[in-house]
């Protein structure tokens, strides 16, 4: 299927920097349900930080084509693996669709949005994109107040690798942005005893 949104936007990447280690890379493009991938590292959970109504900014509606400032239904969450915050993460549609084919995104409580996804054939995925996000970006304030990662708080600058999809159901777009927290790369490394460059 060929998609109308432009996930990609300005700053998005089909292809992750080169400069990026394998681990980055592999988490940044891996396909499939990121729950998942993280049970693999441990026990997951979702913390619901809030669930709102709010106006898409120009990036978003690029994203899944809708125009500026489009009311849009969002969900932010953290991930947790064995009680600790590893991803942060948002998830929009248009407001029209939380209410009609995306209603069931409003009733998941504390399960993980992939309980939507990946169990529903009519649902499309976009590509995988990636970017690093800076301090003004929604999810690096969520990585800072909420996940309250000691790393971003005390290099307030410090970029977040993320990555995000459109997953389409019935012609209606839902956004879904990750981004990895420090914690989840020394985590990684730390069960997996590589270099910080593998």
């Amino acid at each position: 299927m060929t998609f109308r949104f432009d996930v990609g936007g300005r700053r998005w990447q089909a292809v992750p920097a080169p400069a990026l280690s394998r681990r980055h890379k592999d988490w940044l493009t891996r396909g499939g349900a990121l729950t998942r991938h993280l049970s693999a590292l441990g026990r997951v959970s979702v913390r619901v930080v809030a669930e709102r109504v709010m106006p898409a900014d120009a990036d978003q509606c690029r994203a899944i084509g809708v125009p500026l400032r489009t009311p849009m239904w969002a969900r932010d969450v953290i991930l947790l693996i064995d009680d600790e915050p590893v991803v942060v993460a948002h998830s929009v549609t248009p407001l029209t669709y939380s209410r009609s084919i995306w209603q069931a995104m409003r009733r998941l409580r504390t399960r993980p949005l992939a309980d939507l996804l990946y169990h529903d054939p009519t649902v499309i995925r976009s590509m995988l994109v990636s970017s690093p996000l800076g301090p003004r970006h929604l999810l690096h304030g969520r990585a800072r107040r909420d996940a309250r990662d000691p790393l971003v708080g005390a290099t307030p600058h410090a970029r977040l690798w993320a990555r995000r999809s459109v997953f389409v159901r019935h012609g209606a777009p839902l956004l879904v942005t990750e981004a990895f927290l420090p914690r989840f790369w020394r985590r990684l490394q730390a069960a997996q005893g590589v270099s910080a460059h593998d």
